[in-house]
């Protein structure tokens, strides 16, 4: 067997689990993120989260029309990120607020994708938890958008915010403890709006695990009915 023809069968394997990469994309951000440090943090997540922003892009399988809107968001979000990091910090909320819609964006459009009635395969099921994960990272940038906003309102425990603002990886951390109804209690909403978005980040947690077992389980079983 050729080098050549082993390499468009793996490509063939990747375009064909696009979800999985992103998945593995997704884990490895998460994992290599602590590791990161001093001036090239920064730069580490601005690079990190636009490669994830393009790999996501990539994995969709949507229509054009939602690819263009989704795509636009992207490039946006791009910009705003580069801009960031070059030292306008003043556009630091419109940053957050477009990373956000985009993941949501992203999030809903993998669900569309996960959820349908075609039949379910590894790539499908790389998605639904590829989703899990960027919901957490949707509400974590929507965490750091209310930060700037309203600098305290979020308390934390002083190993993680010496000067009482909270990074963006941290803001991650908390979103998953809150997403997976953890609550270690180190870092704690203030004002409203916070736990308003608690709640509802709480509420997606719950109901995303059970509304896509019972997804999955129903495909299933019409899937067991069709077979002769």
């Amino acid at each position: 067997m050729s080098i050549s023809f082993r390499m468009k069968r793996r490509l063939a394997y990747l375009r064909n689990n696009r979800c999985g990469v992103l998945l593995t994309a997704l884990c490895l951000f998460i994992l290599i993120n602590p590791l990161v440090a001093g001036s090239f943090a920064a730069v580490f997540l601005a690079l990190g989260l636009s490669t994830i922003l393009m790999l996501a892009m990539w994995a969709l399988r949507a229509r054009r029309a939602t690819l263009l809107v989704l795509g636009l968001l992207a490039l946006f979000t791009v910009n705003a990120v580069a801009a960031d990091r070059l030292g306008e910090h003043w556009l630091r909320p419109v940053t957050l607020l477009i990373t956000a819609l985009f993941l949501g964006g992203v999030t809903t459009a993998l669900l569309y994708y996960v959820l349908d009635r075609r039949p379910i395969t590894a790539d499908k099921v790389f998605g639904a938890v590829a989703a899990y994960v960027l919901i957490a990272f949707t509400f974590a940038s929507l965490f750091g958008w209310l930060q700037q906003l309203q600098p305290h309102a979020f308390h934390a425990a002083p190993v993680h915010a010496p000067d009482e603002d909270l990074d963006w990886p941290t803001m991650m951390y908390f979103s998953f403890t809150v997403l997976t109804s953890t609550g270690f209690g180190e870092i704690t909403p203030v004002t409203k709006m916070a736990r308003s978005l608690i709640i509802i980040e709480q509420v997606l947690g719950v109901m995303y695990v059970a509304f896509l077992i019972a997804r999955l389980a129903n495909l299933y079983r019409n899937t067991g009915k069709n077979r002769p």
